[in-house]
């Protein structure tokens, strides 16, 4: 079975939300050279993320999948989140995104998986709709992003959501937002997306082992989109300097363990990466710690462009067949309990 761990959908219904509560992010208009649509943060002053509307026709998106030899997408919904937005308008906006991931897990349970966001301005509120998700709408796990509108990851107010994700045993699968360092990279949207997310996923996952979420809460399987950042190109030089080093820093920070080898224990996605950057992440994280993403369906020809790049990526790393299934479609299936 081979597990697409990325692959985005942003509901019409959510829009309409959005554009509705008109609050902390908006929809623009086209871009007049680009046509291109964007969403704007007035909170940072810039655009956060593209905006996609490719995917909503639900039986194309399974065509596609045919054609490609996806069998199952995991569906999120990328940035922006509830998680940017306050009080009842987030706690609606989440509702009605989890709302439509629900409906089309329901529709087609052979073939979408979903992640629900939440409105994580208000920890009960949070928690609510968690519960609401998991038992109402049988979603399988948290669609988070690297930080919670400039909120760290290992900040103590979220330790409660941790804890009723662990009790249930549920996966985070983290995907870059409009990073902690936005007005550090410039403001202008490609710098961000092109190196600002990387970034921002290298910071949230060492945070994650530095505030030690990893350690106190081991039920949770934490899955990174993009390959998890820079970290394993710079998996020498993180090497490097804790040589010497790792029981100065472990008792510094309480850990149990090496923080490499902690960081070693989240998942990360291949999304649009070639064979090359998966090399750097295969020799850091290994076989049983990498799972197949897309990016669908952002890119050229409605993302199918972005899937056989993904596809023909792991064709290059020369992978034994056990290994390939695994990376394919077998740890995403354990990780989210399929089949069960």
């Amino acid at each position: 079975m081979v597990i697409d761990f990325q692959a985005h959908i942003f509901p019409e219904s959510y829009i309409d939300e959005m554009q509705r509560l008109n609050g902390e992010v908006v929809l623009e208009e086209p871009d007049p050279d680009s046509g291109m649509r964007y969403f704007y943060d007035k909170k940072l002053g810039c655009r956060i993320n593209t905006a996609t509307f490719q995917g909503r026709d639900i039986e194309r998106r399974i065509e596609h999948m045919d054609r490609l030899g996806i069998d199952v997408h995991v569906l999120s919904i990328p940035a922006p989140g509830a998680d940017r937005f306050v009080g009842d308008g987030a706690v609606s906006l989440a509702r009605t995104a989890n709302d439509a991931l629900a409906a089309l897990c329901k529709r087609y349970p052979n073939r979408f998986t979903g992640l629900f966001t939440l409105p994580t301005f208000s920890t009960q509120a949070a928690l609510d709709e968690l519960s609401r998700a998991v038992n109402e709408l049988g979603l399988k796990g948290f669609g988070c992003f690297t930080n919670l509108n400039g909120r760290a990851l290992d900040h103590q107010e979220l330790f409660p959501i941790y804890e009723r994700l662990a009790a249930l045993k549920l996966p985070v699968y983290l995907h870059p937002t409009a990073p902690l360092a936005t007005e550090a990279v410039g403001l202008d949207i490609m710098p961000t997306l092109i190196f600002g997310w990387a970034f921002d996923s290298t910071v949230a996952m060492t945070r994650l082992v530095y505030g030690r979420v990893l350690e106190r809460f081991p039920e949770i399987d934490f899955v990174v989109a993009d390959v998890g950042g820079v970290l394993a190109f710079f998996a020498q030089r993180a090497i490097n300097i804790y040589t010497g080093r790792t029981e100065e820093i472990r008792r510094r920070y309480g850990l149990k363990e090496s923080p490499l080898d902690s960081l070693r224990r989240f998942y990360v996605d291949s999304a649009d990466h070639p064979a090359s950057t998966l090399k750097c992440v295969y020799d850091f994280f290994g076989p049983d710690r990498m799972v197949l993403g897309t990016n669908y369906p952002y890119g050229p020809e409605e993302g199918c462009v972005l899937v056989k790049n993904s596809l023909k990526a792991l064709d290059g790393l020369g992978l034994g067949k056990e290994e390939r299934e695994k990376i394919l479609g077998g740890n995403a299936a354990r990780i989210l309990r399929l089949g069960r």
